[in-house]
This record gives structure tokens, C-alpha cells and sequence, in this order.
């Protein structure tokens, strides 16, 4: 627990994004995550829990388009079941947009947003699940294409996780997709939908992989620097209620290939080069009390194993607690450190940051106790690797960040790096689902060069300001993309 009278008191900033739309250019940018091709990357927010026409949980996706100051809350596109041209209806408990991934799927310039709905009703078949496509566009999102569910069941979930990626190296962007299966020990699998994807609903192959792994959640990314996207799968262990796994599978001209060697346990991955050496190191986070997950550590941990050209290193690993020497705060139980964790180079010095969130934690005396407000940290990339000197610890106390801290907030519980402003740095989007009691929020903090975030041009906003309903139930911002 940390005491509030020790955090440097914020610099409360009132307004969200003022910015002023920008004009699509003639020809697309081609970027990740440019929904409308302008040149700024754009922010998808999912919000699952969102009551449409009257349907609770029936879910909706923001996209939030980017601007020379970043997110801009007044340039934006709601997506829903009802909305016009998009498959399916809005209906109780859908959950439509409890994940999210983009790519340009069908190779047009503009990034597509890719929106599952793992509990979707399929005919009679309660909890199918469905997957749509909505479409990139000068005007930006609108549109979509149903992506075919390969085994239809009752309960599989379709959706469970995606991930969006060149996984075989032929230049058409890939959908891996995890459901549930009614075959093998391990009811779960993942589905590698090839591409190209086109409107008419037309895809390449579908090959199927058993991960040994629960309720796996996909991670892309490019581990080994060849030509293909690899694939971080995070879960639990098969017939584990609690134990935490992880596995990589490395990208082929054929599809996915599972490595023999397992990594260590995680229930959150990202991927992004943290000491510059040109392949991606993966970040693994693992929340859980070791009481429950005995792999895991007090308080949650995060593991991080660097890439090779033969993939992720079996020897080249390490593990960061907030009781590690240089790492901002002391471990305490509950503080779900790693819950989140992004990559993304920061401070534009070649070399990725490390953003790890710890929603659950606690801060107060006696006088004012404030539990799970929130945190972030943030350590940076370096020739050896992610390393604690320089550290940076953020709450809604800290210089430059809007708000305040309040107890239950849950600060940090989602994050996403991606360069929205265009200046070559990352930029953080980080969420507190919790904020004002269940409504929850998002923040934009730039990238910078010496503090990592700016504290003069963070702003954030709330689900409101985005035009969705304040009612979310603490789902706000479940998936991030862009």
C-alpha cells in the first residue's frame, strides 16, 4: 500500500480531445489500425456490456479516429448489431465486442476491424458465437461481412479471442480465432482462417490446432524476424481451474507450428522489441496470488523472453514483481500487477517500453483508504533489455493525468501502445473500467522522450463523450485496438 501524501499531486486537465476532423487523403496510408486511411491511427473501444435498443449486454465497438493530438471523441464511429449494414441483431447478452483486432484484410489500404461476439446465438445454438468484419474506408468504418463459424455448436464460444496477423508469409493478413470444439481431452481450439477476406464472405483455408491450453487468448506478433507473424497463446492449463499457461507457435508457409518448448505462465502477452535487436520479446503477465496460481508471484508478476531467430529464448528470461529492485511501489496481495501489459517505443530511441498495469492497487492510511484505485508502470527498453532505471509509476495523481484518485477506479486494467498522433513515438491508451463507479474511462497519454508520457497533452475521456451510454458495468474497454 502506498501512502497518498507521497504521490505528487496532478495537474487536473477538465476537457477531453478538441481536435478538429482531418481530411482523408486521396490514396490510404496503409497503416495498422487506420480505419479511414488519413494517416492517423485510430482507436477501437470495446464496450460488450452496452444496452442497445433497449437489449442489456448487448454490446457495442467505438472507433475513436486519430488526430495531430490524438483520439479525437468527437470524430468517431459506433458500432452495434442495429447499425445499419452490419450482420445479425442486437440482442441480451450478445456481448458484441468482448474482443477486437484489426488488419486490412482485404488489402484495399484501410485497416479493418475484426469484432467477435463469443456468445451470440447461432439458429438454436445458444453461445455459438459470431465474428464480423467491418470495413475500412475513406470515410472510415461501415459495413460488414460475417466470417464463417467452422463448427457451429452450442457453447463453443466462437470468438473467444482473435488475432489478426500474416501468419504465412504470403502477404494476405490471417484471423486466428479460439472456440471451444466438441472433439479431443482439450475442448478448445484455435482456428487459422486464411486470407485474403472479401465482402462477398469469401476466404482462404481454415486449418485447425489443438493448444492444450483453457479459454486461450491469442497475441501476434513477429518473434523470430522472418517474413511471418508468430502467435503467443495464453490460458490455463488443461483441466486447471486456476493455473496459468502459455505457448508459442511459430508462423510457416503452411500455418502455425507449435513449439515444443512452453513458455512460462501468463494470462496476458504482448510482443514488441525491447532491446532493438530486431526481434520481438515477448511479455507475459500473470496477475494471480501464488495462493491460488502457485507459478505466479505476490501481488503478480511479469515475465519477459527475449526473441531469436529460432524464436523465443529458452534461456534469456526474466521476471519483474513490484518487489524487484528498481521497480517502482512494493508487491502487496491483490495489486494484479500484470493484469495488462502493452509494448511500445515510447521515447522513440529505437528501443520498446514495458507498460504493465496493476488495477487492483491499493493506496491510503488510516485517515483515507482508497483500494484497487490503480497504477501503471512503465520501464524501459535498453541494448540489455527492458530495465527497471528510469522507471516511471502513474496513478490519476501524477503530473499531467486527468482525474483523480479514487478508491475502485481499477486504473491500468486495459492497455494499448500505438502512434496516434504520427509523431514516431508510441502513445499509451490505458483504461480504468471501473471509473465513476462502473462507467469506466480512457486515457491518452502521449509518448515522450525523457518522462515517457507527456504531462502537459494527456487528456481522457469517458464512455459518454464517445456516445455510448455511462451504464457499462465495468466493461468498458474489455479489447483495445489500433
Amino acid at each position: 500500500m502506498r501512502t497518498r501524501a507521497l504521490l505528487l499531486s496532478a495537474a487536473c486537465l477538465t476537457g477531453g480531445l478538441l481536435a478538429l476532423p482531418t481530411t482523408a487523403s486521396a490514396a490510404p496510408s496503409g497503416l495498422a489500425g487506420d480505419f479511414n486511411g488519413d494517416g492517423y491511427r485510430d482507436v477501437a473501444i470495446a464496450a460488450p456490456a452496452a444496452t442497445v435498443g433497449g437489449k442489456t449486454w448487448a454490446g457495442q465497438v467505438v472507433a475513436v479516429y486519430g488526430s495531430s493530438t490524438g483520439p479525437n471523441p468527437a470524430k468517431r464511429t459506433v458500432i452495434s448489431q442495429n447499425t445499419s449494414g452490419i450482420p445479425g441483431a442486437a440482442e441480451k447478452d450478445d456481448r458484441f465486442g468482448d474482443q477486437i483486432a484489426t488488419a486490412d484484410l482485404n488489402r484495399d489500404g484501410y485497416s479493418d476491424l475484426v469484432i467477435a461476439a463469443q456468445h451470440e446465438a447461432v439458429g438454436s445454438k445458444e453461445d455459438s458465437g459470431t465474428v464480423v468484419i467491418v470495413w475500412g474506408s475513406k470515410s472510415g468504418l461501415s459495413g460488414g461481412t460475417t466470417v464463417k463459424n467452422p463448427q457451429p455448436l452450442y457453447g463453443s464460444y466462437f470468438g473467444l479471442s482473435i488475432a489478426a496477423a500474416d501468419f504465412t508469409g504470403d502477404g494476405k493478413p490471417d484471423l486466428a480465432i479460439s472456440a471451444q470444439s466438441d472433439t479431443g481431452s482439450n475442448p478448445y481450439r484455435i482456428r487459422l482462417i486464411r486470407g485474403p477476406f472479401a465482402k462477398s464472405g469469401s476466404t482462404g483455408s481454415v486449418s485447425s490446432y489443438t493448444p492444450g491450453v483453457d479459454k486461450p487468448g491469442l497475441t501476434a506478433g513477429n518473434v523470430d524476424k522472418d517474413a511471418r507473424a508468430d502467435l503467443v497463446v495464453t490460458g490455463q492449463q488443461t483441466n486447471k481451474d486456476v493455473l496459468a499457461a502459455a505457448r508459442y507457435y511459430k508462423g510457416t508457409a503452411s500455418g502455425l507450428s507449435k513449439a515444443s518448448t512452453n513458455l512460462r505462465a501468463g494470462t496476458t502477452a504482448a510482443i514488441g522489441d525491447l532491446d532493438g535487436d530486431g526481434y520481438g520479446d515477448i511479455a507475459l503477465g500473470n496477475p494471480d496470488e501464488p495462493d491460488t496460481e502457485p507459478s505466479g508471484s505476490k501481488g503478480g508478476e511479469v515475465s519477459v523472453v527475449y526473441g531469436t531467430s529460432s524464436g523465443p529464448s529458452a534461456s534469456r528470461r526474466t521476471t519483474l514483481t513490484q518487489s524487484t529492485a528498481g521497480v517502482p511501489d512494493a508487491a502487496e496481495y491483490g495489486d494484479r500487477f500484470g493484469e495488462a501489459v502493452a509494448i511500445g517505443d515510447l521515447d522513440k530511441d529505437g528501443r520498446a517500453d514495458l507498460a504493465i498495469g496493476a488495477p487492483g492497487e491499493t493506496f491510503g492510511d488510516d485517515t483515507l483508504y482508497l483500494p484497487s484505485a490503480g497504477a501503471l508502470t512503465l520501464l524501459r527498453g535498453s541494448a540489455s533489455g527492458v530495465t527497471t532505471t528510469g522507471a516511471v509509476f502513474l496513478t490519476q495523481d501524477s503530473p499531467g493525468v486527468p482525474g483523480a484518485l479514487e478508491g475502485g477506479d481499477r486504473f491500468g486494467s486495459r492497455l494499448l501502445t500505438s502512434d496516434v498522433d504520427r509523431d514516431g513515438r508510441a502513445d499509451l491508451t490505458v483504461i480504468a473500467d471501473n471509473e465513476n463507479d462502473g462507467s469506466g474511462a480512457a486515457w491518452h497519454l502521449p509518448g515522450a522522450a525523457t518522462s515517457l508520457y507527456s504531462t502537459t497533452r494527456s487528456a481522457s475521456f469517458g464512455p459518454t463523450k464517445i456516445g455510448l451510454s455511462s451504464k457499462q458495468n465495468g466493461a468498458f474497454g474489455s479489447a483495445l485496438t489500433g
